[in-house]
């Protein structure tokens, strides 16, 4: 009789020790989501494409052509971001543009902050002139 009971409690510590030990499967079965970096948004150029379009769109358009544009009753002439002349430009010539205006354009240096104007010219290289 207690050789079975001593037999049984071996059992019983050999059931329990491998139970302690072994590793439970996980619960989660679903593909991992990738993480959001923290320091860039989904799209890098969400805040430079929303200042285009409230302050550029209007006189050089959705695609950046530019063309012909009626201001304060004035019709005037802009031009292209897409044109070779505005593609040779400097990154620093750009911003200088946009942050003291030229000619007929504007002047940002109230509206944008310098570092606006830095991604507003990135966004300008890359979604309208694919640089």
């Amino acid at each position: 009789m207690k050789l079975i009971a001593i037999a049984l409690a071996c059992i019983a510590l050999s059931l329990v020790v491998v139970a302690c030990t072994e590793t439970a499967p996980p619960t989660n079965t679903g593909a991992p989501a990738a993480a959001a970096s923290p320091t860039k948004p989904a799209d890098e150029f969400a805040a430079a494409r929303t200042n285009y379009q409230k302050n550029c769109e209007g006189c050089h358009g959705e695609t950046g052509e530019g063309g012909t544009v009626k201001i304060d009753n004035k019709q005037i002439k802009v031009p292209s971001i897409k044109s070779d002349h505005a593609m040779k430009h400097t990154d620093e010539q750009l911003s200088k543009i946009i942050t003291n205006g030229e000619e007929q354009m504007p002047a940002f240096k109230d509206k944008l902050k310098p570092e606006e104007i830095a991604e507003m010219v990135k966004f300008v290289r890359k979604n309208f002139q694919g640089k």
